[in-house]
C-alpha cells in the first residue's frame, strides 16, 4: 500500500484502535441501558393494568421483586456509565473502567429484559411488545466489543499488576 494512502503510521493501527475503544464501548452501554429501561417501563405499565387473583399483577411480591431489581440494575449501569465518562472527560485512558461498564452494563441490561419479559409472560415473547425484539437484539451486546470473559481476564491481569486503582 502506498504509504500516502495510510492514515496515521504504519504499525500504529492497533494503539488507534485501542483508543476509541473506550468511548465506542460506553457508546453501546448508553444505547442497552435505552432499550433495557424501555423493556422495564413495558413492563411496569402490562403490570400495573393486568390483574391476576383480583389485583393489579404489580402489586404481588414476586413481580414487583423483579421490578425492583430491575430498577437496580437500571441504576448500577447508569452509574458505571457517568464514572466511566468522568474518567474519559479527566484526559484518562479508561480502559479499565470501560470494561467494567460493558461487563456491568451487558449483564445487568441483559437481567432487566429477560425479566421485563418474564413479567410480560406470553406477550413477552411474542411480537406484541417490543420486549421479543429488545432481548433477540441485546444478546449479541455480551458479545461484540469483547466478551464479559474477555474483559474480567484483562481487568485481572490489570488488577494482578497493579494498574487498576480505585477511583
Amino acid at each position: 500500500m502506498p504509504e500516502q494512502d495510510v492514515l496515521g503510521r504504519v504499525g500504529e493501527g492497533f494503539r488507534y484502535a485501542q483508543v476509541r475503544l473506550a468511548p465506542a464501548r460506553l457508546t453501546h452501554c448508553m444505547r442497552w441501558l435505552g432499550a433495557a429501561r424501555r423493556a422495564q417501563d413495558t413492563a411496569v405499565a402490562y403490570a400495573r393494568q393486568r390483574q391476576s387473583f383480583g389485583r393489579p399483577l404489580v402489586e404481588h411480591e414476586g413481580v414487583g421483586f423483579m421490578l425492583a431489581d430491575n430498577e437496580m440494575d437500571l441504576h448500577a449501569a447508569r452509574l458505571v456509565i457517568w464514572h466511566c465518562a468522568w474518567v474519559l472527560d479527566q484526559g484518562e485512558k479508561g480502559r479499565h473502567e470501560s470494561s467494567m461498564a460493558k461487563v456491568l452494563c451487558s449483564e445487568a441490561q441483559w437481567r432487566t429484559v429477560d425479566r421485563s419479559m418474564q413479567i410480560l409472560g406470553a406477550s413477552g415473547v411474542s411480537d406484541e411488545t417490543i420486549v421479543a425484539r429488545i432481548f433477540r437484539d441485546m444478546r449479541a451486546f455480551r458479545v461484540y466489543d469483547g466478551p464479559s470473559e474477555v474483559h474480567r481476564f484483562s481487568m485481572a491481569r490489570r488488577i494482578a499488576r497493579a494498574e487498576a486503582v480505585p477511583s
